[in-house]
């Protein structure tokens, strides 16, 4: 006879069922966690997008598991990648931000270090400066790549390497790990703007987006080869994910930063076991980015501290949750609030000065806003969100003595960022964006000039406005008005000091003000100790102590050995020690290092006053000359090329070459200098040309 069961039997035997077998672990496996910069889920043909084609990922796909609804923390490359590797959101590790906030490894523990601590060998190689070492990741690694080409000026966004160099360098280190467990962390800055992806992506795909996301694919497949034909593939654990994703103007901001809607924080992520086990499974279940921490430890089997996260294979069998998000961009650079979000299995809230609620299951758009109409899903959600804490912490990371140091300068007077009233909405605002992007891009220096202006008349706490100007002053050799420019960066966002402080160092070092130069210098020191020991190590140089100079040199390159405006500063400072022989040695290897690549700035003058100074006047001018077409803006290689042809009897040139200077930098700092340079050199009828001009 066949005994009934009850109701709650069935339901506990069903709950059992679900119930996985307990997880089989993996001492030892290689960890390699693939990161695609910028990489939105819903552009990925694995989440269903048919217009562009990733036949390795879709590849990996099938050995992996794919979580369905993955979201970033925050959209924005560094404080994303510190929250994977940490598994704790941005408000418990401190970094919160790109910039104005390092990364302290010591009081954090890592996926990377816990391995460590198990006998594994850590390696990263990462193809942005805004993942650089020196935000303290490297400090989280026993080797850590991140060789990003630096030429100054440009916006930090902007500098990159091909991903193609950044996966050889991963190659090459893993090739040397043979059998010793290793974990390794490659990052790919494809499909990050400016999309500019090489044929044939360029020509296939209508978007250059998504050519930029089939260019990483293929990186990604060179590198899976090259994991297969080491006999690594099949035993290691590998995760692929991206840390945000990209607006493309879905709701008017193309890029990411600013907005939390799911085109910035749905990321793709896919986990391959050893073997392949569980392959081409889905999991529908909400993961985070922290999740990963706590996953890979589970498989390793070795315990980690206590987490946030989940290990993402136990998220059927966990209770529902909602996940956190945050933008802290739009505050500090923009002038406008904030934005905090929690998302579930359905529902998004939003929390900003006119919140938001979606229902992204009938609406994946987020366009039609609920709170109005679902009150009590609204009220449920903005209470657990506000259990998350909203303290700015600004101004950020500057410690006491930082503190004193801005205090004295006034910058810490007026500061906005940490406002008493209700800042603006993004939302409402986002096309000052645009605005600020199309006056950038203005024919000349005077049109972008008035064009910012014009920006922050509409919105006087826009950050990354006055830091733009600033930019485009100092390119008009308008240094007085650059310096208050950057000045004004400082005193809206305090946490922003370290770059910043830099640029009026070294305005104010052209414009002599050496003590004022030396004070923003050591504002910079904490955050960024081998840039700020150059532009000390300039100012004692124009001083002529010589000893401290060279002293600064070496300290900057002890901070940071591949610091190449440190290694060309030093040889600088060598020529003026007339140790001619030792500075050629040393700007030959830097030329040989980056041959074939960018130019560095003042290699080529370096290069031309040493010649200069040993008798060969006709190669100097030549290495003056190329100076000043790889940097128009280098004031002194059009000093030093003028007085090397006005003594060479080639008067007509030397003019012209200062009427060159004017044409790059115009303004009347450029004609000072050439009076200056004239006067020097006892050049009275040049000096009257352009006196007044």
């Amino acid at each position: 006879m066949i005994r009934k069961l009850s109701i709650a039997t069935l339901i506990l035997l069903a709950a059992c069922s679900r119930r996985e077998s307990p997880r089989a672990h993996y001492p030892n496996a290689p960890v390699i966690i693939i990161s695609i910069d910028t990489l939105r889920a819903d552009h990925l043909p694995a989440y269903g997008y048919k217009q562009v084609e990733t036949p390795a990922i879709d590849g990996f796909r099938r050995d992996a598991i794919l979580f369905e609804n993955a979201y970033s923390e925050v959209p924005l490359t560094l404080p994303s990648h510190v929250a994977m590797l940490t598994g704790q959101l941005p408000p418990d590790n401190g970094v919160r931000n790109n910039i104005g906030y390092p990364f302290d490894a010591a009081q954090h523990e890592t996926i990377p270090a816990l391995l460590h601590q198990h006998g594994y060998a850590t390696g990263a190689a990462v193809s942005a400066y805004v993942l650089r070492g020196g935000t303290g990741l490297k400090n989280a690694f026993d080797f850590y790549d991140d060789k990003v080409e630096y030429r100054g000026g440009e916006a930090q966004g902007e500098l990159q390497r091909a991903g193609n160099i950044t996966a050889g360098v991963a190659e090459n280190w893993i090739a040397q790990q043979g059998d010793k467990p290793f974990f390794f962390l490659l990052h790919l800055y494809e499909p990050h703007a400016p999309y500019t992806p090489p044929e044939p992506f360029r020509s296939r795909f209508a978007l250059p987006y998504d050519g930029e996301i089939a260019t990483a694919d293929a990186i990604v497949g060179q590198f899976l080869e090259f994991l297969k034909a080491k006999k690594i593939y099949d035993r290691a654990i590998i995760v692929f994910m991206s840390d945000h994703g990209e607006g493309l103007s879905e709701h008017g901001e193309q890029e990411h930063g600013i907005f939390l809607y799911r085109e910035d924080l749905h990321v793709p992520l896919m986990l391959k076991l050893p073997g392949s086990a569980d392959a081409n499974r889905s999991i529908k279940s909400p993961a985070a980015l922290i999740d990963i921490f706590p996953t890979i430890a589970a498989l390793t089997g070795v315990k980690p501290p206590q987490l946030r996260g989940v290990s993402l294979l136990d998220l059927d069998n966990h209770p529902p949750r909602s996940l956190y998000a945050e933008s802290l961009y739009p505050r500090i650079h923009l002038g406008w609030s904030d934005l905090r979000s929690l998302i579930d299995d359905r529902h998004h809230y939003i929390k900003a000065p006119r919140p938001e609620l979606y229902d992204f299951t009938s609406d994946p758009s987020e366009r039609k806003n609920l709170v109005e109409d679902d009150r009590r899903v609204y009220a449920s959600m903005r209470e657990k969100l506000d259990a998350f804490g909203s303290a700015m912490q600004e101004p950020s990371r500057i410690d006491p003595e930082e503190a004193k140091k801005l205090a004295a300068l006034g910058y810490l007077s007026s500061t906005t960022t940490a406002g008493n009233g209700p800042l603006p909405d993004p939302k409402d605002h986002i096309g000052e964006v645009q605005m600020l992007s199309d006056a950038a891009r203005a024919g000349d220096n005077e049109a972008a000039i008035a064009g910012i202006q014009a920006v922050l008349r509409l919105n006087p706490g826009f950050t990354d406005a006055w830091m733009l100007l600033a930019k485009d002053q100092e390119k008009a050799g308008r240094y007085e008005e650059a310096i208050e420019s950057y000045k004004r960066v400082i005193q809206l966002s305090p946490s922003l000091v370290s770059e910043n402080a830099l640029s009026i160092a070294a305005l104010d070092l052209n414009l002599r003000r050496y003590d004022d130069a030396g004070k923003h210098a050591l504002l910079a020191q904490k955050a960024n100790p081998s840039d700020a020991a150059v532009i000390l190590g300039r100012i004692a140089m124009a001083k002529r102590d010589l000893a401290g100079a060279e002293q600064q040199a070496r300290a900057a390159l002890g901070y940071q050995p591949d610091n190449v405006r440190a290694e060309v500063f030093l040889a600088q400072v060598l020529v003026d020690e007339r140790r001619y022989d030792e500075a050629m040695r040393l700007i030959d290897e830097v030329a040989r290092e980056h041959e074939g690549k960018q130019p560095v700035a003042l290699v080529d003058y370096v290069r031309g006053d040493l010649l200069a100074r040993t008798n060969h006047p006709d190669e100097a001018i030549v290495a003056f000359r190329r100076e000043i077409q790889n940097f128009p803006a280098e004031q002194q290689a059009y000093g030093n090329l003028a007085v090397l042809l006005y003594l060479s009897g080639r008067n007509g040139e030397a003019r012209q070459t200062m009427e060159q200077l004017l044409r790059a930098v115009p303004g009347p700092g450029s004609a000072r200098f050439a009076v200056d340079t004239f006067d020097q050199i006892g050049a009275r009828d040049l000096a009257a040309e352009f006196r007044g001009r």
